[in-house]
């Protein structure tokens, strides 16, 4: 829906839109192409977007929740799986280990670029779910593998199952929710991560505990079937309550759906999908933002590895497998609230930018003490608080993704694109990387991943400020696609820059 100024837009009887009214929010004005307000202010009613935004909220953002909780339970699994005996069942050293987390980022770079196109033209309500009800599937799976390269094998075909996920919904959180909005509930989907920490290592302390050859079956192995299982359940309820876009979500009446795609059109986001074609393929690829954020958010992904192998570090300077699974609980609730906080407050501020740098400095800050003190043979309690202060930095990554959002939100199609493509080349890199910093056999100091974190984290807030910089001017900045004039004046790019 597009609302010029001097027109009036099609009347829909339950969305007020009322020019004459002039006690109007001065932030309520049609925003133009290149992301200025075009001054025509409108009025929504209230107790129906209140309505609207509460369906999404009970339906939408909890069910992401509950999936990218399954999501990271299923996952994250390997570290605990591997202190409750599969590396000496399966004969995994070091090497191996990290391969087996490398194999799962090698499959779940595969599908994340086209499963986000696939979601653009396929309903998120169907294929979302199938996502979870597959990568379930497969973790069930891995109770049976014999040896490290079945578990590679199964890791590979994992992260093509999950690879859609994070990136999808993302993308699709950004289609319905407006950018006072967006922050917050991208915080509350990805707290799924933490909170399947926390119950992650709840059951794989309870199944350790209490289910060690129960059945004839080693404790490792009942891990992976009870938490595959939670993904399948999981996924079977997402055909039943998530929505597609705003313009054909069939459970929204159609007032509320004239006015779900008027909150985001309002303020320059394309919702609809056009046909791709080689401009969208342009608009990612020589653009200058795709290369800087996909560096940024590398740079970010290998500053937060310290919360990673927190439980093996544990265990190596002489804790007990139960007591350290359990550890992790603290942590992760810590890490959710501290993401709710940036999320509220980062669009409490309309600010993206400087939220990520202050984080990142604050990592980095961390990460160097840790570095600098016995070459990285810390005590337990330096170890305690190091890991807390450094999962500060978890949102940070959801949180360039949401800028993202805003950054390529003048076309859909390159918005979906952008976010996978930023994501897969970025957790491909990552991956890579880690195997070499991060090594389980350099355990409790990973002093070479201390310093790997140290400067990925600083230099991650100095290009955040160049980004912010280039977007302050305009430099590039994405275009529409579907007007062909717009498209080749270069003198009139479309975008905003947003602080």
């Amino acid at each position: 829906m597009d609302i010029k100024s001097g027109e009036q837009p099609e009347k829909s009887p339950p969305i007020a839109i009322d020019k004459s009214i002039e006690n109007i929010n001065t932030s309520n004005h049609n925003e133009k192409e290149d992301g200025t307000s075009d001054g025509t202010p409108y009025s929504i009613d209230p107790v129906l977007q209140k309505r609207l935004v509460r369906k999404l909220d009970l339906r939408l953002t909890c069910w992401v929740f509950f999936g990218y909780f399954a999501n990271n339970l299923d996952r994250n699994n390997l570290q605990n799986a591997y202190t409750m005996g599969m590396d000496k069942d399966l004969d995994i050293a070091s090497d191996k280990f990290n391969w087996a987390a490398t194999m799962f980022f090698i499959g779940y770079t595969v599908l994340q670029i086209p499963g986000n196109i696939i979601i653009t033209k396929f309903s998120p309500r169907w294929f979302l779910p199938s996502c979870a009800i597959t990568w379930g599937a497969i973790v069930c799976f891995m109770s049976l593998v014999k040896d490290y390269k079945a578990l590679w094998g199964l890791r590979f075909c994992l992260g093509v199952a999950e690879a859609p996920y994070y990136a999808g919904v993302i993308f699709v959180l950004g289609s319905w929710y407006t950018k006072e909005e967006l922050a917050k509930r991208i915080m509350f989907f990805v707290i799924g991560d933490e909170v399947a920490g926390i119950v992650g290592g709840f059951i794989a302390g309870g199944i350790s505990d209490t289910m060690d050859y129960a059945a004839g079956l080693p404790a490792w192995k009942w891990l992976f079937i009870v938490e595959g299982l939670v993904g399948v359940v999981i996924g079977i309820t997402g055909y039943f309550v998530l929505p597609s876009f705003p313009h054909d979500t069939r459970w929204l009446t159609p007032e509320e759906r004239s006015l779900a795609v008027l909150r985001v059109e309002s303020q320059g986001k394309q919702v609809i999908s056009k046909a791709y074609n080689w401009r969208t393929v342009r608009n990612v690829l020589l653009n200058p933002y795709s290369w800087l954020l996909i560096i940024i958010y590398t740079f970010i992904m290998l500053s937060r590895h310290m919360q990673h192998n927190f439980a093996i570090i544990l265990r190596d300077i002489g804790y007990p497998v139960g007591f350290v699974n359990y550890m992790l609980a603290p942590l992760f609730a810590y890490s959710a609230i501290a993401a709710l906080i940036i999320g509220y407050s980062s669009d409490r501020f309309g600010d993206r930018a400087f939220h990520i740098v202050v984080v990142e400095v604050w990592v980095g800050i961390w990460c160097l003490v840790m570095a600098a003190i016995n070459r990285g043979n810390n005590s337990a309690p330096l170890v305690f608080l190091g890991t807390y202060a450094t999962c500060m930095g978890n949102p940070v990554s959801p949180l360039l993704l949401t800028w993202a959002n805003e950054i390529y939100k003048s076309d859909h199609n390159t918005r979906a694109v952008s976010i996978a493509f930023i994501s897969a080349i970025a957790n491909l890199i990552t991956s890579f990387i880690t195997v070499e910093a991060w090594v389980v056999s350099d355990s409790p100091q990973f002093f070479k991943g201390k310093l790997t974190s140290m400067s990925s984290a600083f230099a991650s807030a100095i290009l955040t400020i160049l980004v912010w910089s280039m977007l302050r001017i305009k430099f590039m900045l994405p275009k529409a696609i579907g007007d062909k004039e717009k498209w080749n004046d270069e003198k009139k790019p479309i975008g905003e820059g947003i602080s």
